[in-house]
């Protein structure tokens, strides 16, 4: 297939081409992920090269580049290089906006198709146990969002859709929520979405205990209310706010929660990763993996049992001895 030479930069079909057109179709954090991936790390290193003279070699020596001095900023306890998964991001997003550039005509192959992303397995899953999610609920009883920590401890429920939570998604009599928006940062805009995947749109049940939990903060947020009169900033009912009624900045949420885990004594994970114990926990006691996969809100079974198989273990011994006793005389 003929494509007509051009001397548009990787960088300029990217910024002023692609993302544009990709744009309307993506969440916005999703957008705004591609774009810092974009300007951090293709446009310092390759963004000037013409886009029709990119190729796996190119790719290859980015990706190395990277992996051994590609971070921007220098974490605490971090090393100079990128994350294999954030490199493998990368190279997803440079595949995609170059297949789209062949159905454009701008290039006559994809030279992501000749490169090679780095393999790793993923990172070992950090989660508690049930009887450290049950000694945090003991920790945070007191705390006045209580109930939110419940809700998030009983349900895998994602912090955006914790903190986008409203009251009219909530029905404290008939025990459920329903997941409708999610609030979430990307680069430094905190906005309001939609939640991860078709799917992450679903009403779930609830325990007592959180509802109950859920109904004393309803009691003292009306009193915050009642407290700040026309100060009061939240103007949407939101379930999770300040004491001014403010929503809480979500890292600040992440880091509320690292604190509370270290004053109880329990070992060190992400906000994160309490959805992870949750389900975790839950396929443990025997619930079954499509009805963890629609409380967690997985776009299908298949994404829980590749991300939680490691949780059933002993799933193949138990299908044996049931096998033998309906075999048994």
């Amino acid at each position: 297939m003929f494509v007509v030479p051009h001397k548009t930069t990787l960088g300029q079909f990217l910024l002023e081409n692609w993302l544009p057109a990709r744009r309307v179709a993506l969440r916005p954090s999703t957008a705004a992920s591609y774009e810092q991936l974009i300007r951090n790390y293709v446009l310092p290193t390759i963004g000037g090269i013409r886009l029709q003279a990119l190729d796996g070699s190119t790719l290859n020596r980015l990706y190395a580049e990277l992996l051994t001095s590609g971070r921007t900023a220098t974490r605490r306890n971090e090393g100079p290089g990128l994350s294999v998964k954030t490199v493998r991001n990368l190279h997803g997003v440079l595949a995609r906006a170059c297949r789209d550039g062949v159905r454009w005509g701008h290039l006559q192959r994809n030279p992501c198709d000749a490169a090679d992303p780095p393999k790793g397995a993923s990172p070992e899953m950090s989660v508690w146990s049930a009887d450290q999610l049950r000694a945090f609920s003991a920790s945070v009883a007191s705390h006045r969002w209580a109930g939110v920590w419940s809700l998030m401890t009983t349900t895998g429920m994602r912090r955006g859709e914790v903190l986008g939570l409203r009251w009219s998604d909530v029905d404290l009599d008939a025990a459920t929520v329903t997941i409708r928006s999610t609030r979430v940062r990307f680069g430094t805009t905190i906005a309001t979405s939609t939640p991860k995947t078709v799917r992450g749109n679903r009403t779930i049940a609830i325990g007592p205990a959180t509802a109950a939990a859920l109904r004393a903060w309803k009691r003292q947020q009306s009193a915050d209310h009642l407290l700040a009169g026309a100060s009061w900033a939240d103007r949407a009912g939101l379930v999770v706010t300040n004491l001014n009624g403010s929503p809480p900045n979500p890292e600040a949420f992440s880091n509320l929660f690292v604190e509370l885990a270290r004053r109880a004594g329990l070992p060190s994970i992400r906000l994160h990763d309490l959805r992870h114990s949750y389900a975790t926990a839950a396929l443990a006691s025997g619930v079954p993996v499509k009805v963890v996969s629609q409380r967690i809100g997985h776009a299908d079974v298949g994404v829980t049992l590749k991300v939680y198989a490691h949780v059933l273990p002993g799933d193949d011994e138990d299908a044996a001895l049931r096998a033998d006793s309906l075999l048994a005389p």
